[in-house]
Order: structure tokens, then sequence, then C-alpha cells
């Protein structure tokens, strides 16, 4: 039988290299945004991001396994069309459609159901840092009421610094976790840098739930899932003591 530090390593190399394959073809789209953004003729309108649908409807697609919903958070100002902007695509039923559907968001800040995304954590931090990075788990109130964790990479512009994400469910994200580890005994979870549970072998450890004080206390093992780059994916993988 496979030694338990073994399987998490293990487990922590599928995780981070489905992940990271999701991160480095939102970086390609990141990167063409930065370009058409550069060479437009002088403050480039919606109009010159208009491929972006087809980028993230195959990004969406091809990453169906993890990510329901991907899109752009424009830097607030950076458009002349209007002061904020964001264009994100979700499947409405993964279960039985592929198809990404456009989103809709409440951008008035007048209204009660006003979606301030520009201060939400997803946006903030990696426009302050410059660098990609997994937010969440949190519940997304403005999209889809539910736990999910959003892939964030930053487009650098002229005109400010605009946010690509892609959002994975918990579920989706436990399907993979489980089919990975592979292993009923002892207790695993998959943990975020906000004490929240991502996914876990255990029914009792629910996703999205703040990890209990008494499990903290039976924590064995302890595996960075990106021990290359922690701050992009901010996981570990610990085992708990019976």
């Amino acid at each position: 039988m496979e030694p338990v530090q073994a399987t998490l390593h293990r487990t922590a190399a599928v995780i981070s290299s489905t992940i990271g394959s999701v991160f480095e073809d939102l970086e390609k789209i990141a990167a063409a945004v930065s370009e058409a953004a550069a060479s437009a003729s002088g403050v480039p309108r919606r109009s010159a991001f208009h491929f972006l649908k087809k980028e993230f409807a195959n990004l969406i697609s091809q990453h169906s396994g993890v990510i329901i919903g991907a899109g752009i958070a424009y830097a607030p100002g950076s458009l002349p069309e209007a002061r904020n902007w964001l264009e994100w695509w979700r499947v409405q039923h993964p279960d039985t459609s592929r198809e990404a559907r456009f989103v809709t968001h409440d951008l008035n800040p007048d209204s009660l159901n006003y979606y301030d995304y520009a201060s939400r954590e997803w946006f903030t931090v990696p426009s302050a840092s410059g660098k990609p990075v997994a937010v969440g788990p949190y519940v997304d109130f403005g999209g889809i009421n539910v736990n999910i964790i959003t892939l964030c990479v930053p487009a650098a512009t002229p005109q400010g610094t605009h946010v690509l994400g892609g959002d994975l469910t918990l579920a989706k994200l436990e399907g993979a976790f489980l089919q990975a580890l592979q292993l009923h005994d002892p207790s695993v979870v998959l943990l975020g840098p906000n004490g929240r549970v991502i996914a876990s072998n255990d029914a009792r450890i629910a996703s999205g739930t703040l990890l209990r004080d008494q499990d903290v206390r039976r924590v064995q093992d302890s595996v960075d899932v990106s021990p290359d780059n922690p701050t992009r994916l901010p996981w570990k993988l610990i085992s708990l003591r019976k």
C-alpha cells in the first residue's frame, strides 16, 4: 500500500497540473488582451476585445472537467462606453450542457443589486500584485450564489489592470480531487489559505466550511499543492489522525 505521505504528494501533483493548465491558458488570453490594448489607436473600445467571447468559450470547453465559467473584469474607467464593465460566461447546466452563456451583472452603483466587482478579492488581489492567484473558496453572491474558487490572472494595459478569471465550483473540484486521491482512510482535506475546506474524502468535513479546531489539532501530514509557486496556488493537502 502506498504511504500516506506519498499519496498526498502524488495527489498534489495531479491537482497542481490540472489547475496549472487553466492558469497557463488564462495567461495566454491575458497576453492577447494586453497586446490588443497596447496596439489600439487611443483608448480601446469594447469592440477591441470582441475576440474574448470565443477565447473564453474555448477555455471553458477545454477545461470543462473543473471550470464552469470564465471572463474578464475591466479596470474601472478604462473603457469609453462605461466606467464599469464585466463580461462573464458560464455553463448554466453543467450536467447536461457545455454551452456557456453570458452572465448579466447589475453594474449600476445606484442599484440595490449593484455588483461592485472592483472591491472583490478576486479583482483587488491580482490587480495589486500583478500576479496570478487562486481566490477562495467564497460565496459568489453576485453570480451563482454558491461556493466557488476563481483562478485570477491580471492583464496590464495603459488604461489599467484588467482581471481575467476562471470559476471552479467546489463540486467539480472535489470530483477531481477524489479521482486523484483514491484513498478512503485516513481523512484527507484540500485546504484553502482562508482555512476553508475545498474538498475532502470525509463526509463529516464539508466543502466550503471552515476546518474545525478539533480537526486542526488532528493534522498529521501537510503538503503544499504547488510548492514551486505557492503564491499562485496557496493550497495544502492535509491528513488527519483518527
